[in-house]
């Protein structure tokens, strides 16, 4: 009789420690994100730039140096009641100083100064507080807040055309 109550003992602590352990786990598992989003909408003034690119770029730097961490071309034909609905997908966490839209001026051959900035997330003409603008506004992306939208701002094609002439 003692044998069979220590092997119920045995028996029940063995069941009562796999209901502990397989009732703690998560029924619904959600994967945590890997990449952020970014969006926004772009709303243009002023008449498009007859030569050169412009694109709308996320850099880690402010003002923008080398390579940005993403960046979209923008034409024209992409806009929609002057308006462009951009989206970075698949961003790595972190924080990113600007989001920005320039125009690379095809007359200048440097490129270290041929992106001229028309606008900017946050920011205010010309762009840097120290000459009497402001400084677009630094964007961070993490693993609980991965998705960011509404980040719109203005961008104004006079300071693509106010550069053309030299």
């Amino acid at each position: 009789v003692i044998m069979n109550n220590t092997i119920i003992k045995m028996i029940t602590m063995t069941i009562f420690t796999l209901f502990l352990t397989t009732g703690c786990e998560n029924d619904s598992p959600t994967a945590a994100p890997e990449s952020a989003t970014i969006s926004g909408i772009i709303t243009f003034t002023g008449d498009w730039p007859a030569d050169g690119t412009v694109a709308v770029s996320l850099s880690s730097n402010w003002p923008p140096q080398g390579a940005p961490a993403a960046s979209l071309e923008i034409t024209s034909t992409d806009l929609s009641n002057g308006t462009y609905t951009y989206t970075f997908e698949n961003i790595t966490f972190g924080s990113y100083a600007c989001i920005s839209v320039s125009w690379q001026d095809p007359t200048d051959a440097d490129p270290t100064s041929n992106q001229k900035t028309l606008g900017a997330y946050g920011g205010v003409y010309p762009f840097f507080t120290a000459y009497g603008g402001t400084d677009p506004t630094a964007v961070t992306v993490s693993e609980t807040d991965y998705s960011k939208t509404g980040l719109d701002f203005s961008v104004n094609l006079i300071y693509a055309a106010s550069t053309t002439g030299g």
